[in-house]
């Protein structure tokens, strides 16, 4: 069925002029809308955490990928800077987690938005608001699995301003935040936490120098088992993990004895042998069977310990997933502690991606949940991510396409795969609309680079390898350069594009200007759907072989180790699995500006001189050089404590320095304490190194002095 709109769904509404004119009005006055505390800027009008267009509505964290998740709302038809075929817009999420100590930035992402009609799918529901998500990988704060782990983690959504780096408490004018506590995952045991003082006997045979690394050695232990039965009545009898007050009743037998229910219900052939040794078994646990099949009997899509809540959509053309976020909400009645196998919740996602009112199933993700002494009032959130290959989905950007997507959430047994309508005993449903990025539909077997050291293609000049201006991460939606200049690239080039299972691909790389050709083949560290990671190898001809897209999720093809400042020619090519090349087949090409040298560094004290004795109060001048030939900035510094250091001259710190000897600063000790001190130059260029946001060629270079309370 085709989608319908009406003529009042198509309307677009008039968009107020504090949102039109926002770039404008923030540019005249700062803290325009009052969000800045303290500021010497007076609001005109204040608007903070405004709603009206986007919310961040839940966030999420899968424990097994350490990616903190958040779901994002898009509720009106415009107000977003343009349709898909202009610029749009950026919605900005910067994550942060909180351990007990205080708000730790664990960084930022953005999602790409633009003016969509409001419309009507082909089951008559409206298609806003359009659910996406954003997410970033972090470095948790792990504890051993007797030491839960639960730190609370934020999500602060901000249109078209980023949320300032570090401050948790950042008032956004159009967005909000969002809190929920979250778990992490434990590392393995140390050696010491088994057997927390080594037998006196055994030391004796430990060297006294390799004691201390051998007592915090992990331990390679097999992963637990799940409880048996008798082993769950005793725990919630006694309350889990330590637990207060009336456990039992908290986790009826009809759950955590589930398992063995289920499996008499659900089995192929009534057994009166089953029900027998069912029934004989429970009552010698003190345990009702028929009381609890009865209780089980009235079981139906129950919400009470956990529940899905958010489904969103994440990622640019070619790196997509979606992403569903659930809740616990008790401490136990998970299937033990998280020193046990605990339970696990599964997540079946569904889709009908071209509005025809037919779901088809696209995988289930299982995530496992444990017991805890004691849980945050909020509950913990979790998070389920499947990868989805649309490359068949696609129109262009003057048609729009939106998707109807679902996830269903079953503890402890799988959800149906057949069925998008079937609910278990205990979770539930959700359904939810998405934008499906524009583009083409590949055609088949054509070899693609989709993503070059990060950067989309289409956002590398195909003339000179660097990239366009504010070209932007494909992962995160980022900037290359935060001043939207163009980049070169260095480092390790990950090479990125669509999968053909059953073909193989090879890549090849070579200077511009004439030389050799050169095959990349690095072997691959291949990430999987559920986080895991396997190594994938060329042959003897330096092909490899296409994965599955559920079994590179990155959409990794290769990983080019770059050296020089030359301009090179990247291609690939695809062949059969006997290596033979594809007939009519074209390899895909495309050249990248590398820049592996490191920018000039260097600083001098003219005034004394270098490592000389000055009083406090002595006005200190030198000079210092910051060159590259793809300048970025520079930051001059003293260490060990801040001096107001500053450039002479008043040019910004994105504008390099003359040659040597560079230009002039000034530094000012009047307010500095007597100590032995460093002046500092770093520098960085806009080379996009290891295909990473954020990382770039650095130098850095200092002269001492000492400043003393009398000379």
């Amino acid at each position: 069925m085709a989608k319908t709109n009406s003529p009042a769904a198509t309307q677009v509404p008039p968009v107020q002029t504090e949102r039109s004119d926002f770039p404008r009005l923030i540019a005249a006055n700062p803290n325009y809308f009052g969000n800045i505390k303290g500021s010497p800027f007076k609001p005109v009008i204040e608007i903070l955490n405004n709603t009206t267009f986007e919310e961040v509505t839940c966030i999420g964290f899968n424990p097994n990928t350490n990616v903190l998740e958040a779901v994002i709302q898009v509720k009106q038809p415009s107000g977003y800077s343009g349709n898909a075929c202009q610029t749009g817009s950026f919605e900005y999420v910067r994550f942060f987690l909180n351990y007990g100590s205080g708000w730790e930035d664990e960084g930022v992402a953005a999602v790409h938005v633009c003016d969509i009609p409001n419309g009507t799918d082909c089951a008559k529901s409206a298609e806003k608001p359009l659910s996406y998500a954003a997410s970033v990988r972090i470095q948790p704060k792990t504890n051993w699995c007797g030491r839960p782990v639960l730190p609370q983690a934020r999500a602060i959504l901000s249109w078209h301003m980023i949320p300032t780096a570090g401050d948790p408490n950042f008032l956004p004018i159009w967005g909000n935040h969002l809190d929920c506590h979250v778990q992490i995952r434990p590392r393995p045991f140390l050696l010491g936490e088994v057997a927390v003082n080594l037998n006196e006997e055994v030391k004796k045979f430990i060297p006294p120098e390799q004691l201390d690394t051998v007592v915090k050695l992990p331990v390679p232990l097999p992963d637990p088992g799940p409880l048996e039965l008798g082993e769950l009545a005793k725990l919630y009898a006694a309350g889990p993990a330590g637990a207060k007050g009336a456990a039992a009743a908290a986790v009826p037998s009809h759950r955590f004895g589930f398992s063995e229910l289920h499996q008499a219900i659900q089995a192929p052939a009534a057994s009166s042998e089953l029900s027998a040794a069912g029934i004989l078994k429970w009552k010698s646990l003190g345990l009702d069977w028929q009381g609890a099949l009865a209780a089980l009997g009235e079981v139906d899509a129950n919400v009470t310990f956990e529940q899905l809540e958010c489904l969103g959509l994440e990622g640019a053309a070619g790196l997509e997933r979606l992403a569903a976020t659930f809740r616990i909400k008790r401490p136990s009645g998970y299937g033990g502690g998280l020193c046990t196998a605990g339970s696990t919740e599964y997540v079946a996602f569904w889709a009908d991606w071209d509005d025809t009112c037919v779901y088809t199933y696209l995988g289930t993700v299982p995530v496992q949940v444990h017991d805890f002494a004691a849980i945050p009032p909020d509950g913990l959130c979790y998070d389920a991510v499947l990868p989805v290959d649309l490359s068949a989905h696609r129109s262009p950007c003057d048609k729009p396409k939106i998707g109807r997507v679902r996830a269903v959430l079953s503890w402890a047994v799988p959800p149906s795969t057949t069925d998008p309508g079937s609910l278990t005993f205990w979770g539930n449903r959700i359904d939810t609309h998405v934008q499906i990025q524009p583009g083409t539909v590949p055609n088949p077997l054509t070899p693609t680079i989709s993503i070059l050291g990060g950067i989309p293609t289409s956002e590398i000049d195909a003339t000179t390898g660097v990239t366009v201006l504010y070209a932007r991460f494909a992962g995160n939606n980022l900037l290359a350069d935060a001043f939207g200049r163009s980049c070169p690239f260095g480092g390790r080039v990950e090479i990125q594009g669509p999968e053909f299972p059953g073909f193989k691909y090879r890549i090849s790389v070579r200077p511009v200007a004439g030389g050799l050709t050169q095959y990349v083949t690095t072997p691959l560290w291949l990430t999987r759907w559920d986080g895991t990671v396997y190594l994938s190898s060329p042959d003897v001809n330096h092909f490899f072989e296409y994965q599955q897209y559920p079994n590179n999720i990155e959409n990794l093809l290769g990983e080019w180790d770059t050296a020089g400042d030359d301009l090179w020619r990247v291609t690939l090519e695809i062949a059969d699995m006997f290596d033979n090349p594809i007939l009519g087949a074209i390899p895909d090409t495309h050249v990248m500006q590398l820049d592996n040298t490191a920018p000039v560094a260097d600083i001098h004290i003219d005034s004394g001189g270098d490592c000389g004795k000055f009083g406090v109060g002595a006005i200190l001048k030198g000079h210092f050089v910051a060159t590259d030939l793809n300048f970025g900035s520079f930051g001059l510094f003293t260490e060990p404590f801040p001096g107001p250091i500053t450039r002479d001259n008043g040019s910004p710190s994105t504008v390099p320095t003359v040659s040597a000897p560079g230009d002039a600063w000034t530094l000012n000790t009047a307010t500095m304490k007597a100590c032995g001190y460093i002046v500092g130059v770093g520098v960085a260029d806009r080379s996009i190194v290891n295909s990473a946001w954020g990382s770039n060629n650095r130098a850095s270079a200092s002269a001492g002095f000492c400043l003393l309370d009398k000379v």
